[in-house]
């Protein structure tokens, strides 16, 4: 019987009598665009099936969990993910789950995925116009310049799945995953399928719990006031003479020194132009949205990300370190001290063991299988209940 419950009929007997939750879907039926992207994201329309529109509520303490797939074949490993996600938190908490695409699901699709995260709503986002409608927004030398990094002639079709290369990268990517990390940087922030939320609790969609959580993270957010919260750091390090140019630009500061100081990270901040930043880990991090919406730092983000379309390089983790690093350092009258107000919490250190399984490693410490059929079959024997929850899956 568990089997049948996430089967196709069954989860489209719910998109029909509208039972259990409301299945809303971001439809982005725009004309070609003719302003900026973000501009165009601000002003889309949330429709329902029936075609009303859903006000926008704020909340407060509303948050909300995140992903971001290139399309529907990623909807099994997305089921598994709602289901770990549920029997270790969301069951009890009941928060909503937004899943952003880049590319449309049929509605069959969607009512599936909602089935697994049943009683907690759950939206499917597409993220932005299609690939043609983004690039017919563009310059002809814009095109040009992007068909030149990616190797194709002008007669062929663009795709998301084209390899492209850029200056000062040192990889070749292709378009879908450099635009998730524009994505993830710039606009994810302002989209309006997450803008009646305060807080958003990202996992990459590869992502898995291995722990029953007794403690409510966002609780914790909200109590201490804060920013960030973070699984894993430090997880690389960036050096680039732009980056503090474009800091300089904005606040007047760049980082040259990002330190761990035990339960959270800090910024040491120089008027040099080279920008060193350490980054935290992007496989899961608690951002307060409220924060990373203000002005200055959606000045800072559209600059980060705005020398040309579909660049890997403005890379998400960066993006999300360095406004929590500013940020603290306006919090704490723009001093270039350890802070005493901190905005940024590490998990772990600060009482907090979520077990988030992700390439091998369980918060960036000790090992997890990295086989997915292996990490349930093992974790099944010591998180009572999750076989029962999870098991059809598998």
């Amino acid at each position: 019987m568990m089997r049948n419950l996430f089967g196709a009929p069954f989860a489209v007997a719910l998109v029909l009598i509208g039972s259990i939750a409301n299945i809303v879907y971001i439809f982005l039926t725009m004309p070609t665009l003719t302003e900026p992207l973000n501009n165009v994201l601000e002003n889309m329309p949330i429709f329902d099936r029936g075609g009303e529109h859903h006000e926008q509520i704020p909340d407060n303490n509303s948050a909300v969990i995140v992903t971001k797939v290139l399309w529907s074949k990623d909807i099994g490993i997305l089921k598994q993910w709602v289901c770990f996600i549920s029997h270790a938190y969301n069951d009890k908490a009941k928060r909503d789950f937004v899943i952003f695409t880049t590319m449309p699901w049929e509605d069959h699709e969607i009512a599936e995925l909602q089935a697994v995260a049943a009683p907690s709503n759950l939206t499917v986002a597409l993220e932005a116009p299609p690939l043609e409608e983004q690039l017919a927004a563009m310059t002809k030398e814009e095109v040009t310049f992007l068909r030149e990094r990616c190797g194709v002639e002008e007669n062929k079709t663009l795709t998301w799945f084209h390899h492209c290369t850029e200056p000062d990268y040192p990889h070749a990517a292709n378009l879908g995953y450099s635009w998730q990390a524009e994505f993830r940087s710039y606009q994810i922030w302002t989209h309006p399928a997450i803008k009646k939320y305060k807080y958003m609790m990202w996992f990459d969609s590869d992502a898995r719990l291995g722990a029953k959580w007794e403690i409510d993270p966002i609780k914790t957010m909200i109590e201490n006031d804060l920013t960030l919260m973070y699984a894993q750091f430090p997880y690389g390090n960036m050096q680039s003479r732009e980056i503090g140019t474009k800091l300089m630009n904005v606040y007047n500061m760049s980082i040259c020194y990002v330190g761990n100081g035990g339960t959270s990270i800090y910024g040491k901040f120089c008027q040099e132009q080279m920008a060193s930043i350490n980054q935290i880990g992007g496989m899961h991090h608690i951002t307060n949205l409220d924060v990373y919406r203000k002005d200055i730092h959606q000045q800072f983000l559209k600059a980060f990300t705005g020398d040309y379309r579909f660049s890997r390089k403005s890379d998400d983790q960066i993006a999300v370190t360095t406004v929590a690093l500013m940020e603290e350092f306006l919090q704490n009258g723009k001093k270039n001290d350890v802070p005493t107000k901190k905005v940024t919490w590490h998990e772990r250190s600060n009482n907090m063991t979520l077990k988030i399984c992700h390439h091998r490693k369980f918060d960036g410490a000790e090992r997890c299988p990295a086989n997915k059929n292996n990490f349930f079959h093992q974790l099944k024997e010591s998180v009572q209940g999750l076989e029962e929850r999870c098991g059809a899956l598998y």
